[in-house]
């Protein structure tokens, strides 16, 4: 069926006389007949018939009429659809976050998403180290990555890495813990306690390796935990030290664990955002990225730091 025949008859239907039909759409009115009586032929129905000296739809023809109304409508809105993919907008924003990134963003920056009307944006979680963070980013709109050796670490040509916050890896200890009077940790204070520790190769083992060095010592991990709640857990239960990250450890505090900063070592991870250039520049990813930025302007707020 041919699409701009439909759109014909809807004209007709609009305007009633095929006169007006052909001045609206500016060819002749020999044409609008001829295209009509191709289109009766196509549909294998009765559209139109003669009344008096003009012309008027049949209960066929109002119904296709009908029909060709919603199509037009719905070519619109395709229309518009492509219009904005020209332009780089999407509905759909892809979004990989590590699991203690989603437990700071993603409620807030789900709200500021809301008021974007049409806009959705799809989350998962992974946590791979630094390249695998990067890597990521091929099958992402954006990726939220962290390490503890800066932002240069993600550094790669056609990457966008914006850095979001630093956030301090504080030591956690129950409140009636015999360091849990002193407001700041050296790691000679801190190395002759049990750990409940990090597999090798996470982020934070690189600071828990910095204070063996700084104190002189091995430090005894009773446990390794890739979990930051489960080591949070077993803190609370009394089996040992461990680093959580500050801002996202707030809830421990509730339950009776301090937070106690860490001198002497270098016990901050960075938290940043990663997309491809090419990515970044579309401009409802843009807009997403901005609202992550919001998004971490507000968790320093909330901490007391600038944003």
């Amino acid at each position: 069926m041919d699409f701009r025949r439909l759109l014909l008859l809807r004209e007709l239907a609009d305007r009633r006389t095929v006169g007006a039909t052909a001045e609206a759409l500016g060819i002749t009115a020999s044409a609008v007949s001829q295209q009509l009586k191709l289109l009766q032929e196509e549909i294998g129905v009765v559209l139109i018939e003669r009344q008096g000296r003009g012309v008027r739809l049949t209960e066929a023809g109002e119904a296709m009429a009908a029909a060709a109304a919603g199509v037009a409508v719905a070519m619109a809105r395709a229309e518009a659809t492509a219009d904005g993919y020209r332009r780089g907008e999407q509905a759909r924003v892809r979004a990989v976050f590590f699991p203690s990134a989603a437990e700071m963003f993603l409620p807030g920056l789900l709200d500021r998403v809301a008021e974007r009307k049409g806009l959705r944006l799809e989350a998962r979680l992974e946590d791979p180290n630094a390249q695998g963070f990067v890597d990521l980013a091929a099958d992402a709109d954006l990726v939220l990555g962290h390490s503890v050796n800066g932002p240069e670490e993600f550094l790669r040509s056609g990457l966008v890495v914006e850095p979001l916050l630093e956030e301090p890896l504080d030591v956690v200890l129950p409140g009636d813990h015999p360091l849990a009077a002193r407001e700041v940790l050296e790691p000679d204070d801190v190395a002759p306690w049990p750990w409940i520790g990090v597999p090798a190769g996470f982020p934070f083992d690189t600071v828990l390796r910095q204070i063996e060095l700084q104190a002189g010592r091995v430090v005894e991990r009773v446990q390794l935990m890739p979990d930051l709640r489960a080591m949070e857990a077993l803190v609370r239960g009394g089996h040992g030290l461990s680093l959580l990250p500050r801002f996202t450890a707030r809830g421990a505090l509730r339950s009776g664990l301090v937070l106690r900063p860490l001198a002497g070592v270098q016990a901050c991870r960075s938290v940043v955002l990663l997309a491809r250039a090419d990515v970044a520049a579309r401009p409802t990813v843009r807009d997403v990225m901005d609202m992550v930025h919001a998004e971490a302007a507000r968790i320093v707020r909330d901490d007391g730091g600038e944003a």
